[in-house]
């Protein structure tokens, strides 16, 4: 994919996060990598994602240099450039602030599998990491060794994170993990949810893995 045509998916799919309630105002961060270049586009730092353009969307290397641009990337740069370096299966990361899986992160509880629609992309349940100020490549090693080859992981009292093999799968799969949270504490007020057995986790995400959705080659 072109890098034109790239800045301009990014600035999309961030006003899409903020239009579903995936972040509000300036919160969270998108990126997605060119599997061509190895250059990845990623949301400016503290940008309004309503105003987004794709000329505002910053162009940095592997190491996080600017490449192309003129605003700051994002402050968690250096965790969208560690994941991407260290998973060749995903090429986007997006870190949200969505009301019910950022509950589940202030409770530093895992958000179990009761949705077969997402325990295929989830894989399994999300679980939290400690709480830590982001925006450090501290920080980023140690989110990475939580996530490992997952999907999405919270952030302790902060928010949650999502990889995907695409913009649009990445997207969907932010969705399925705060319909996920939002389902269980809606069932929870009325009994006991149940939970998917593990092997049909394994099962569907499996499949998912390997037949849904448009993948970057």
């Amino acid at each position: 994919m072109r890098l034109a045509t790239l800045r301009a998916e990014v600035a999309r799919y961030a006003k899409k996060m903020s239009a579903s309630g995936l972040v509000r105002a300036t919160q969270g961060n998108l990126s997605a990598r060119d599997p061509e270049s190895g250059l990845i586009c990623v949301t400016p730092s503290g940008a309004d994602y309503d105003l987004l353009s794709a000329e505002d969307i910053v162009v940095v290397d592997a190491e996080g240099a600017v490449v192309e641009g003129q605003w700051k990337p994002s402050l968690e740069t250096p965790l969208h450039t560690l994941l991407l370096g260290r998973r060749a299966d995903i090429h986007c990361v997006m870190h949200t602030h969505s009301l019910y899986a950022s509950a589940f992160a202030v409770l530093y509880q895992p958000v179990p599998m009761i949705l077969a629609e997402s325990a295929a992309c989830l894989g399994g349940p999300v679980p939290t990491m400690p709480y830590q100020e982001s925006g450090t490549l501290e920080f980023a090693e140690r989110a990475a060794e939580a996530l490992g080859q997952g999907h999405a992981l919270l952030w302790g009292n902060h928010g949650a994170m999502v990889v995907g093999p695409s913009l649009a799968l990445t997207y969907s799969i932010a969705h399925a993990l705060e319909d996920t949270a939002r389902i269980y504490a809606i069932a929870a007020q009325l009994g006991m949810p149940t939970e998917l057995p593990p092997d049909e986790v394994a099962r569907l995400h499996a499949w998912w893995k390997a037949s849904y959705g448009q993948r970057v080659n």
